[in-house]
């Protein structure tokens, strides 16, 4: 009697574990996610437009000068100066309201960001781009796209080679603004490819990088441009048009928002919305 009583023990004992043992495995079964580990994702992971998680709208923002208008001269121009302390207050407003500077690619190749993007774009390669706007850009952690008149590259009051260099080893991009800044619409097909191509070979030589991004000198453009920059290898170009850019847009087509110097971030709809 004492034996059966031990084996009646340990057979119980054994159907136990075999009971639990069955129960976790129909629980696993059950749940195959139980089995996996958890990866966290690749924020950085370059993914379809479709499957893009950002703001459907990318403002891209037109800067000229950095400097406080020198008054004495035509007001003509005005238009086209943003005094540095205006400029800082801007980049302080976007820097406190989560936006994060992207290049051109982003159109092409949307990746996930922790912010919400936005493109800085500055004509001409004014002198004050690498005296006010290069400082004040590392100082927020912000990129740009540096448009160039290639004729003007080492003149004064424009960019030098050793400054546009240094400029693009601190993360900066340099795009094509035409060989002499003509107004494409007015010229021969002839010089339109000059400037529009020989611009951007000679930018490449400058900059030792392939050059895709292109600017309408002026923002005047025609059929006869849009199709020289495709054939030139200009994977971008933007214009003048005080838009932002929504959807689906065309890449040698892009929409600016021209900022001025009264311009307020907080009162601009077109960032408040975002």
């Amino acid at each position: 009697m004492k034996k059966i009583s031990i084996l009646l023990l340990l057979f119980v004992s054994l159907l136990g574990v075999f009971l639990i043992c069955a129960r976790s495995f129909s629980l696993l079964n059950q749940d195959n996610a139980l089995l996996l580990p958890v990866v966290p994702p690749n924020l950085n992971a370059q993914i379809s437009p479709s499957e893009v998680f950002v703001s459907p709208a990318v403002p891209i923002l037109m800067y000229h000068h950095i400097q406080d208008y020198p008054y004495g001269k035509d007001l003509s121009s005005v238009s086209i100066f943003v005094s540095p302390a205006n400029f800082e207050a801007q980049l302080n407003w976007l820097a406190l309201n989560n936006f994060q500077t992207v290049d051109l690619s982003y159109f092409q190749n949307p990746t996930r960001i922790s912010g919400k993007p936005i493109v800085l774009t500055f004509d001409d390669g004014y002198q004050d781009a690498y005296d006010q706007v290069f400082p004040m850009l590392r100082k927020y952690g912000f990129a740009a796209t540096f448009y160039l008149i290639t004729d003007n590259i080492d003149k004064p009051g424009f960019l030098s080679t050793k400054e546009i260099l240094e400029m693009q080893a601190g993360g900066m991009t340099f795009g094509s603004h035409s060989l002499s800044h003509p107004n494409l619409t007015e010229i021969s097909e002839q010089q339109a490819e000059q400037e529009i191509y020989t611009s951007k070979k000679v930018l490449e030589k400058t900059t030792g990088r392939q050059v895709v991004d292109f600017c309408y000198p002026g923002g005047k453009l025609n059929q006869n441009a849009i199709n020289i920059a495709a054939n030139s290898g200009y994977q971008t170009a933007v214009t003048t048009s005080n838009q932002i850019n929504l959807g689906k847009t065309d890449l040698l087509q892009l929409n600016r928002l021209d900022i001025e110097n009264e311009t307020r971030f907080e009162n601009l709809p077109a960032l408040k919305s975002l």
